[in-house]
């Protein structure tokens, strides 16, 4: 008799399902009794009302939200901005949940459970990414850690905080995975402009919808943040570094251009509706422009038969005469930009006030590792080991889709100290 097996695929879909609903549990099912009492729905933070006054206008104005809010900055109020996708995406599922006529009691409650939803199924797109790097086990590990990880993720997804922090956390995560999948199918197939001269449609076309999905969801995170360049910062990053790895051992680059060029010009297309500012569309030009010219002088270079050493010598040179020419032709653009890194070494009233920009291991000048406890416990010690082993997997290899993981996750942790 033939015993009937179940499938490892179905095996690890079954254990990502049940961290999909421990972490929706933890979310919701602890805190319920706190948010929903007998009077009213409450929600969990003093910016979930501000967000929600914003999803309270929008549902009743849909699809029109409003400019103006006169309880910012009191007593003369301020305008709302552009980065309005959370509240756009929120107002957008009450409005369909309600059937075009939301009640008070449909908008509160679909309100304080967004944000557990968006925690929860950031365990998806980390399942995927372990999967996609590691294997499928890794996969699951990974799924299983973030959904039980406690501190600061755990807190800003919990029922009735109502913030955009969950979201930009699952657009991030999701551009990441599909940079992953476009480079390990670039890596896979060992693709290059010639690809496109032999018309390999097939191959090249997956590689292009990947890209493209990365630039989507990028261009829905600068929707929801004003910080969003801090991230397009990290991937352009990574393609100088990654650029750089490849020349020295003598590999084409040609596929870090075409991803590059892809993503940031999809992510520039979405974006430009919002783009009021000089600094968003200049750092988003020059984020395009980054892949294009790296690849060209590879290409040069290695024709010329020139030493691969000279390359990151020469993206130096570029590099510094671009910030000269920026800071004799546009100082103020060049001072915005050089003010938007302050974002590392916050200082002033404001900064040193908000809990947020709070240095992780100095949140009140003096070191101490009691924030870093709070939010990772023993993972971020094993996070330092991990990412030892992981530079020296990226020095010896030189995995690209590896080296990915080692900027985002070395940014963060920049970000997060």
């Amino acid at each position: 008799m033939n015993k009937s097996k179940l499938s490892p695929v179905l095996i690890c879909g079954i254990i990502v399902a049940l961290f999909f609903g421990i972490s929706l549990f933890l979310r919701v099912g602890l805190p319920y009794d706190q948010i929903f009492t007998a009077d009213w729905i409450k929600f969990s933070s003093s910016d979930a009302y501000y967000h929600m006054r914003l999803v309270d206008n929008l549902t009743h104005n849909f699809p029109h939200l409003t400019a103006f809010d006169p309880y910012i900055i009191y007593p003369g109020g301020a305008s709302v901005g552009t980065f309005n996708f959370f509240e756009l995406l929120l107002a957008s599922i009450i409005w369909i949940v309600g059937l075009g006529s939301p009640t008070q009691h449909t908008v509160d409650v679909v309100g304080v459970y967004f944000p557990a939803v968006l925690g929860a199924l950031t365990v998806i797109p980390v399942y995927f990414i372990g999967k996609e790097l590691f294997g499928r086990w890794v996969g699951v590990l990974s799924a299983g850690l973030i959904a039980l990880i406690p501190g600061e993720f755990l807190g800003r997804s919990i029922l009735g905080f109502t913030d955009g922090d969950i979201l930009s956390i699952l657009l991030t995560t999701v551009a990441i995975l599909f940079l992953i999948l476009a480079l390990k199918a670039a890596r896979k197939g060992q693709w290059t402009f010639s690809n496109l001269k032999r018309r390999d449609w097939a191959g090249s076309a997956k590689i292009f919808i990947y890209s493209l999905l990365v630039g989507v969801f990028l261009g829905m995170y600068i929707y929801s943040w004003q910080g969003a360049l801090l991230f397009v910062f990290i991937i352009s990053a990574y393609f100088v570094i990654q650029f750089i790895i490849d020349h020295l051992k003598h590999k084409s680059t040609d596929y870090l251009s075409f991803i590059g060029v892809t993503l940031f010009c999809a992510t520039l297309i979405i974006s430009i509706p919002i783009l009021s500012g000089t600094l968003y569309l200049a750092s988003l030009i020059i984020a395009l422009i980054i892949p294009l010219v790296l690849g060209i002088i590879a290409r040069l270079m290695a024709s010329k038969g020139i030493k691969a050493v000279f390359y990151p010598l020469t993206l130096i040179g570029l590099a510094l005469a671009g910030v000269a020419v920026l800071y004799f032709t546009n100082n103020t653009l060049f001072n915005s930009m050089l003010d938007a890194f302050s974002i590392f070494n916050p200082a002033g009233y404001t900064a040193i006030t908000t809990l947020e920009m709070q240095p992780i291991l100095f949140p009140k000048g003096d070191f101490t590792l009691f924030l870093v406890w709070g939010n990772f416990t023993t993972s971020f010690y094993l996070s330092i080991l991990s990412l030892i082993i992981l530079i020296y997997s990226v020095i010896k290899h030189g995995n690209a889709e590896k080296c990915l993981l080692l900027v985002w996750g070395h940014a963060c942790c920049w970000y997060g100290a």
